[in-house]
């Protein structure tokens, strides 16, 4: 689970979702902020229409942020944005190997 304090507030949620720059994967794209805020956040959005059961959307969410977990280290000391990822409607279930590949796209896009 992704440390409390790499977690995104609400405010900067909904601000970067609206305004925010976005990256396109395979299986998600992710939205940027344009602003700088105090500390680097993360957020995972994993819709109802994507995964109707509580269990598989945590599931996504997992993979997702134990990548970023243990890719934090890369991330340059200056980076203060926000980064808000969602997932892509898709017809077969999500492989973990496949789901790192793609984050770590997006992430070569942004942050390293």
């Amino acid at each position: 689970m992704l440390n409390r304090k790499y977690r995104a507030t609400r405010i900067n949620i909904e601000e970067t979702s609206k305004t925010g720059i976005s990256v396109f994967g395979k299986f998600l794209y992710a939205k940027i902020s344009r602003k700088d805020t105090e500390k680097p956040g993360f957020a995972i959005v994993v819709s109802k229409k994507i995964e109707k059961t509580s269990v598989g959307r945590h599931l996504i969410k997992r993979k997702i942020s134990s990548y970023i977990e243990k890719n934090l280290y890369k991330i340059n000391p200056n980076f203060k944005k926000t980064i808000v990822f969602f997932i892509k409607k898709i017809e077969k279930p999500l492989i973990y190997k496949e789901v790192e590949k793609d984050v770590e796209f997006v992430f070569k896009k942004i942050v390293f």
